[in-house]
């Protein structure tokens, strides 16, 4: 194990999309001290694979850069294609913030161009999607209503000849 590894695991699981940590904070992640250069120069924070603090966070899907020109603290920000965020919230009152990670920059100006052509927002336009997406498919359906038309005792009139027979009895 590397000594940026446990750098590397606390940001892998860190559920945001940006973490600021001081330095301290950092050297109790790493139970190491971090070298002088990381307080003095602003390069030792570059996203370089060829330092193995940066390889650490690189691997695990992060940039880094410092905070402030004091280098106090570090902003560490998740690398590589856009994700889609966004909070939901159903006619029931219950809303759920969904994170879509990894989508390419092009679907999510896509789900954005579709949202404001149909007058909707991003949310409704994701509620929307995400709704058709839980709907039964169509084999589900059918196989629900053999499972409804087994429980019937025998075949079941024809309703057109049933208002004939209505209509006729008047």
């Amino acid at each position: 194990m590397t000594k940026y590894e446990p750098l590397a695991e606390f940001l892998g699981s860190h559920k945001g999309d940006s973490c600021t940590l001081a330095l301290a904070e950092i050297e109790r992640i790493i139970a190491k001290p971090l070298p002088r250069s990381a307080r003095t120069h602003p390069a030792w924070w570059g996203n370089d694979g060829t330092h193995s603090q940066a390889r650490a966070w690189m691997e695990a899907g992060w940039r880094a850069r410092p905070a402030s020109p004091d280098l106090d603290s570090v902003i560490f920000e998740r690398k590589g294609n856009t994700h889609l965020r966004t909070t939901l919230s159903g006619p029931d009152g219950v809303t759920a913030q969904v994170v879509v990670r990894g989508l390419d920059r092009a679907v999510v100006r896509t789900l954005k161009r579709r949202a404001r052509d149909a007058g909707r927002s991003l949310e409704a336009e994701l509620r929307m999607i995400l709704t058709r997406a839980a709907r039964p498919s169509r084999d589900a359906l059918l196989g629900e209503a053999d499972r409804i038309r087994a429980m019937t005792p025998g075949p079941l009139p024809d309703s057109t000849a049933l208002l004939r027979a209505y209509r006729d009895s008047r």
